[in-house]
């Protein structure tokens, strides 16, 4: 696959927007696609026109495409050099689950000098959730800056956790929101819109394998602007495990000028929280949710109901970021899937007995119980879309198996 082109224009939607726009080719398929990422004019002057930010982008849809990536543009020397390495690892991580991941090779000119920045701020990767809330407090309270310089703005990515195809209505309050909350912590803010989960690059596996090249690769869009760029990290020390962002890929998505920081592994995300509902301003502005598509937390899903469960039990009443009430019964039918959310509520389970909770308690174990018993049966019924003669029965029995499930 070749990045063919860069350019900046007007948005052709938002008046008072830019967007950086690069042209793709595939090796298997005709034509070119247009990825793009836009900002306020304003922050026109701090886009790069080199083919840096496309080279974090574009990786792993190439590793997941099997085509070697070519740049008709210069790219940085130290991304270039570390582009290999970083898809060594999905190679190796995804061996079994992703068996057609690919070590990419990268063909491009390297840039002799820098580009010139217009700005050196330090940038955090927001979204209003917890990881990221956690991050910036953190980073407001830390007095050795030699590691971790402190933040200036934060960024927000629109089209990562509310896709492109959103209503227009949920882009504005949710920027709104987020935006009073850069403002209460007395940091500045930016908003960047991106159609990158709307192209082809949605192929790549966006949790295990893509988003946090995605993270970086809007932060280098910016490169002049930035000299750092933190993204939060999603998995706590004890239970690291191959991810999209990871102390390992992360630092290797740096340039020259522009410092990728995976922030500190640290507490759990339990312990995360216990932090961040200390926060007037957290508590405020919290937003979770990814299934609803919305700007306010759906409070149905499994994300929102673990943390207002977590919230219950600490005794939290400032509920204004999540608008319905805790509903037990909801919480009986969540389906745990991955052993992580069940350590999770386990944990949430045994504050809740300590704190006089039985009925919380009782919920938890009650949704316990009935994973443990859907997942074989669930394992087995997905086993048949691959028998002759059994697909049928998948169909039919899975829908009824899963029927009033919280997932």
């Amino acid at each position: 696959m070749e990045l063919v082109s860069v350019r900046i224009e007007e948005s052709p939607h938002s008046a008072g927007r830019v967007r950086l726009v690069g042209e793709v080719a595939y090796d298997d398929r005709p034509g070119t696609e247009a990825y793009w990422f836009e900002v306020d004019e304003e922050y026109a002057p701090s886009l790069s026109l080199s083919g840096t930010p496309w080279l974090a982008c574009l990786l792993p849809l190439a590793a997941t495409l099997r085509q070697d990536l070519r740049l008709r543009l210069p790219v940085d020397p130290l991304l270039a050099q570390n582009a290999t390495r970083i898809s060594e690892f999905w190679t190796t991580w995804f061996r079994e689950r992703y068996p057609n991941l690919r070590r990419v090779a990268v063909e491009a000119d390297t840039e002799t000098a820098p580009p010139a920045p217009v700005a050196r701020e330090t940038a955090g990767f927001f979204s209003g959730g917890i990881d990221s809330f956690y991050m910036v407090l953190r980073n407001a309270e830390l007095t050795d800056r030699t590691q971790f310089p402190r933040i200036d703005r934060l960024l927000w990515v629109g089209g990562f956790d509310l896709l492109p195809n959103s209503a227009e209505e949920e882009f504005v309050r949710l920027r709104a929101k987020l935006c009073a909350a850069a403002r209460d912590l007395g940091l500045g803010f930016l908003d960047v819109r991106s159609n990158l989960r709307m192209t082809r690059f949605q192929e790549a596996k966006w949790g295990h394998v893509s988003h946090g090249c995605a993270l970086a690769s809007v932060g280098l869009a910016l490169e002049r602007r930035f000299q750092a760029l933190y993204i939060a990290p999603s998995y706590h020390e004890r239970d690291l495990r191959p991810w999209g962002t990871h102390p390992e890929t992360d630092p290797l998505l740096s340039t020259r000028t522009t410092r990728v920081i995976h922030d500190t592994l640290g507490p759990r995300r339990i312990e995360k929280l216990e932090r961040v509902r200390r926060s007037d301003v957290a508590m405020r502005n919290l937003h979770i949710c990814w299934v609803s598509g919305t700007s306010e937390n759906c409070c149905d899903c499994r994300k929102c109901l673990w943390t207002m469960l977590m919230l219950e039990v600490a005794g939290e009443t400032r509920w204004t970021a999540f608008p319905r009430p805790l509903d037990l019964e909801r919480v009986r039918r969540i389906y745990l899937k991955s052993p992580f959310y069940f350590e999770m509520f386990g944990e949430v389970m045994v504050l809740a007995r300590k704190a006089g909770r039985t009925d919380i308690a009782r919920a938890i174990a009650a949704c316990r119980r009935r994973s443990r018993w859907m997942k074989p049966l669930l394992k087995l019924l997905d086993s048949f879309r691959t028998r002759r003669g059994l697909r049928r029965v998948s169909r039919i029995l899975r829908p009824i198996v899963m029927e009033g499930t919280v997932r």
